[in-house]
């Protein structure tokens, strides 16, 4: 009896390292999202997405949260760092936040301190929600030439 319960036990720890194993590969190692290259789920003006945000916070989540937003807009502020930029559509205080991820950046640094505020560009980014002090905030951001 002792040694078929412990045949079990073994067989069910077994299949629990395999489960455990088979989360981490998934986790850990699936493919990274192309937000450059995914068509986009909405094509917004600036101002419009803030709004629709600002007015119904909750509805704006359902609506773009986690997707791949096309947002053209007048620049109220561009940051750039050694390997980061954000560029800020709309208003500095309340807007949209586009951050460019830090290879982006580098790629793009000569374009990007050619930006001059309230020049109006279209930029692509994958939606992360709503923020009471950045605003709207767009990560992954690549700039669309129009």
């Amino acid at each position: 009896m002792k040694k078929k319960l412990l045949k079990i036990g073994i067989i069910l720890f077994g299949i629990g390292l395999l489960s455990a194993f088979g989360v981490y590969m998934y986790v850990f190692h699936k493919p990274h999202r192309n937000v450059e290259a995914e068509k986009p789920a909405f094509i917004i003006n600036a101002s419009d997405l803030f709004n629709e945000y600002s007015t119904n916070e909750e509805g704006g989540k359902t609506k773009f949260q986690n997707k791949v937003l096309q947002v053209t807009g007048s620049i109220a502020e561009v940051t750039i760092g050694e390997d980061e930029a954000t560029i800020v559509l709309v208003d500095a205080t309340s807007g949209i936040s586009c951050a460019m991820d830090s290879l982006v950046a580098v790629q793009m640094k000569d374009k990007i301190k050619t930006l001059k505020v309230g020049e109006n560009i279209t930029l692509k980014g994958k939606c992360d929600g709503f923020d009471a002090i950045m605003g709207v905030v767009l990560t992954k951001c690549y700039f669309i030439d129009n």
